[in-house]
């Protein structure tokens, strides 16, 4: 979870999480519970089913990926240009990098 926090200090950061089993997604809602995060009308994190792909946002704000959530997971040219999107694997009680991409604005 310090490896998520870290990434979420930056401004504008949205950090997408894979949870490829049933028991990372529950150990992943109950560590984002423990470090503050909650939905955005008020429900902690273990109050909900979790899905594959959670994202977890500046604010400690924890929330599903729409459609555009998951394009934006998956393809890195689909995302918006001012914001930052981390993707991380959490499995076994730790999180490692699938990608980091940032895209900048052409003028």
């Amino acid at each position: 979870m310090k490896n998520i926090l870290k990434h979420l200090e930056q401004p504008n950061t949205s950090v997408f999480v894979r949870l490829p089993d049933a028991a990372s997604a529950k150990q992943f809602l109950q560590e984002t519970e423990t470090a503050g995060f909650l939905f955005e009308d008020g429900a902690k994190p273990t109050a909900r089913p979790c899905g594959s792909i959670m994202v977890l946002k500046n604010g400690r704000t924890i929330c599903y990926p729409g459609v555009c959530g998951h394009i934006a997971f998956g393809c890195p040219g689909a995302t918006d240009p001012d914001r930052r999107i981390i993707r991380l694997k959490f499995q076994n009680g730790a999180s490692a990098p699938v990608s980091e991409f940032k895209h900048t604005k052409k003028e």
